[in-house]
């Protein structure tokens, strides 16, 4: 029986090696370009996040104080978050609150009813010192202002007799 075999040639499919260490190599260099790039996005987000919570508290705040008609505080949080500890560097968090018996202390866990809590952050945010007070009619006594600073940009919350908050980007 002489037969003829057919030999039948398979062409591989995929990549060769050299192919897939190419694609590594081009693959490095973008993330090596892109990454910094994104750890200034993610930096940028959070500056805008927390200032946007402190806008958020002072707005809180405000409202509070017209609601219960008595004075309502945004200010530094003492370290269990119970109290007010006035001082000039909130990145610990922040607190809204109010008195409980009148004529009693901010900075006393037990006369102070805290309405909301704003875990610590980090980045920088500075000032107030005394943070802001609003009263019965929703004004502030005093103008005040925070500094929130990252690595490479900084926001500038402000908060007028008025009670009116605002945010500016640069500094105070």
């Amino acid at each position: 029986m002489g037969g003829v075999i057919f030999l039948r040639i398979v062409k591989q499919r995929g990549f060769t090696l050299i192919e897939l260490m190419v694609a590594l190599v081009v693959l490095g260099i973008l993330l090596g370009i892109g990454i910094p790039s994104f750890n200034s996005v993610i930096e940028s987000a959070n500056l805008r996040s927390v200032t946007h919570s402190l806008n958020t508290a002072t707005q809180l705040a405000r409202s509070e104080a017209l609601d219960r008609r008595d004075d309502v505080v945004v200010c530094r949080a003492n370290g269990a978050l119970s109290a007010c500890s006035f001082g000039a560097d909130w990145s610990n968090g922040w607190i809204v609150a109010t008195l409980k018996p009148a004529g009693a202390n901010y900075t006393t866990p037990g006369d102070v009813e805290v309405i909301r809590v704003w875990e610590a952050v980090n980045i920088v945010v500075s000032g107030a010192s005394n943070g802001f007070r609003f009263n019965s009619s929703g004004r502030a006594p005093t103008n005040d202002d925070l500094q929130i600073q990252s690595d490479s940009e900084s926001r500038c919350l402000r908060v007028s007799g008025s009670g009116r908050a605002m945010v500016e980007e640069g500094g105070c």
